[in-house]
């Protein structure tokens, strides 16, 4: 069970030492949800930790899901908008501008300025670090578009994935900057990965794609001797196990070979709490996030978001 903070306006984290508890309860929270009659295209939207879900939704369902940041030119029927907060403008601005052009909204959130625009709302539960919420999000979203199967399929993935290699990851990450590779439907994990570190352990990593990376920025690698910089393959495809015999130094991060739901939600399930144990190891503050802040500032604040975001 989410354990709130003694500092009534601290938000409610997730409970490391109920890991497995924590992630159960939580992707079981939807489970009784009546999917909507969503057919056709779903064009899926969200940024950071909200819209990695998107990305999943892609790779582990068999809808026809479109995932992007910002409006495109199709009009499909059903947007599903994720926004934890429900007042992320990069969202908002997205939502409005595909309703204006005939489709319905779906909002994911907890609140805030989206569930009022929104054609439908499944609400989140409130007071969460939007991080933390994602197995709530991804709960919400496969019952709302009528994937029971694959909710059931990722609470198994959570039930059969060890949490043992999360100390040999630890250990080798540590003090070190993480360039992280992946393809396929695991570039979801990876990417979320990738933010978890960043958010979580305030650690620099990067994220590169296979095979675009071949083509650029593994080359260093071989170059630089002795460095911080410590690549992770994440996967168990052709390309991942490959990459990990030729990359100097790689660390290969491998699922248990199931099936995409298991393979994708087991190996975020898993990373997310070696992000959670690296910033126990470094000592730092894990809710607090500054930088993040003054960016949202930033993007909220412009007058026209279409002509001034690029």
């Amino acid at each position: 069970m989410a354990t709130n903070n003694k500092n009534a306006k601290a938000p409610i984290v997730m409970d490391v030492n109920n890991w497995e508890r924590e992630w159960v309860k939580a992707l079981s929270s939807y489970m009784d949800v009546k999917p909507l009659p969503v057919n056709g295209k779903i064009f899926v939207t969200g940024m950071g930790g909200s819209g990695i879900v998107g990305e999943v939704l892609k790779h582990i369902t068999n809808k026809d899901i479109i995932f992007s940041k910002l409006p495109i030119r199709e009009r499909p029927k059903w947007v599903l908008a994720i926004s934890y907060s429900g007042n992320t403008t990069e969202t908002m601005y997205t939502a409005k501008r595909m309703r204006k052009h005939g489709a319905k909204v779906i909002a994911i959130t907890s609140g805030g300025r989206l569930a009022k625009a929104a054609d439908a709302v499944v609400k989140l539960p409130e007071g969460m670090l939007p991080r933390d919420a994602f197995p709530y999000i991804l709960s919400a979203s496969l019952a709302i578009i009528g994937c029971k199967k694959e909710l059931k399929e990722a609470i198994k993935a959570v039930k059969s994935t060890s949490l043992a290699p999360a100390r040999n990851i630890v250990g080798r990450i540590d003090g070190r900057t993480p360039v992280i590779y992946s393809s396929g439907w695991m570039v979801a994990a990876a990417k979320r990965f990738k933010q978890q570190l960043n958010e979580n352990a305030k650690m620099f990593a990067f994220f590169s794609k296979m095979p675009d990376s071949f083509h650029n920025d593994i080359e260093p690698f071989f170059w630089s001797g002795k460095t911080r910089f410590i690549p992770i393959i994440i996967g168990n495809g052709y390309l991942a196990h490959k990459t990990s015999k030729f990359l100097p130094g790689a660390f290969h991060i491998k699922a248990k070979k199931t099936n995409r739901v298991l393979e994708v939600v087991g190996s975020i399930y898993l990373l997310d709490y070696v992000s959670f144990k690296l910033a126990e190891k470094k000592g730092v503050d894990r809710i607090g996030i500054p930088g993040i802040n003054q960016g949202r500032a930033v993007i909220s604040g412009l007058k026209s978001f279409h002509n001034k975001v690029g």
